[in-house]
């Protein structure tokens, strides 16, 4: 697996807004978000500063709609 395989999914959890999942090329979630977003906004800055610091390769993923 290379770090280009890497896909952050942004999503909507009916419970809790806003979450992200870093998942492999074999679709195993990696890491997740711990808490929910109230704005997808606030969800998208998280895992753009996660793809700047630890995931330059990874590409991201935007499953929620709003």
């Amino acid at each position: 697996m290379t770090a280009s395989d890497l896909k952050f999914v942004i999503f909507r959890d009916l419970k809790d807004g806003y979450r992200w999942r870093l998942r492999s090329a074999a679709g195993q979630t990696l890491e997740r978000s711990e808490r929910g977003h109230l704005h997808k906004g606030e969800c998208a800055q998280e895992v753009y500063r996660l793809k700047e610091d630890r995931y330059p390769h990874a590409k991201v993923r935007h499953a929620a709609i709003g």
